[in-house]
């Protein structure tokens, strides 16, 4: 999967190119577009207890969509429903990150999503105990309200 980010920081669109029969996940109602032939399937992935939990828990949808490119490949655009920016993060397979309540936007096939408890700190900050932990390789899209200032650390 490759990623273009057009029209940041306010309203950021991110065209996800698919490979043929390549597929991606995406947040429930983030897609705007697609190209022809582009095969969408929603379901609770993890199923129901996992759905439940990700949705009540960590602010993200019940379903997950997922998109599949045809035979050709294809492209499928998405934003937040918020205005704000798209950054794009890249798992190598060692690390994984944690977002916090309804960031994830989509992610490449390789990446898995999970909501785990993120400590005492996090709801007493108000932000919900709980949080989406990504890890696998590929590419993680996270949406922001307001603009994405990338610091790269020692």
């Amino acid at each position: 999967m490759q990623v273009g980010i057009r029209q940041q920081p306010s309203f950021a669109v991110a065209r996800l190119m698919l490979a043929p029969g390549e597929p991606c996940q995406v947040e429930s109602g983030a897609m705007m577009a697609t190209s022809y032939g582009v095969q969408v399937q929603s379901q609770a992935q993890g199923g129901i207890m996992k759905g439940l939990g990700r949705a009540f828990l960590s602010g993200e949808s019940f379903f997950i969509s997922t998109f599949t490119a045809p035979p050709n490949g294809g492209w499928v655009d998405v934003a937040a429903n918020l205005p704000g920016d798209i950054q794009v993060i890249t798992l190598d397979g060692r690390t994984g990150w944690a977002v916090t309540r309804g960031c994830w936007l989509a992610s490449s096939h390789g990446v898995q999503t999970e909501t785990k408890w993120g400590g005492m700190k996090n709801l007493m900050g108000g932000e919900g105990g709980f949080l989406t932990h990504a890890t696998g390789q590929g590419q993680l899209l996270v949406s922001c309200y307001g603009a994405v200032e990338t610091i790269t650390l020692q």
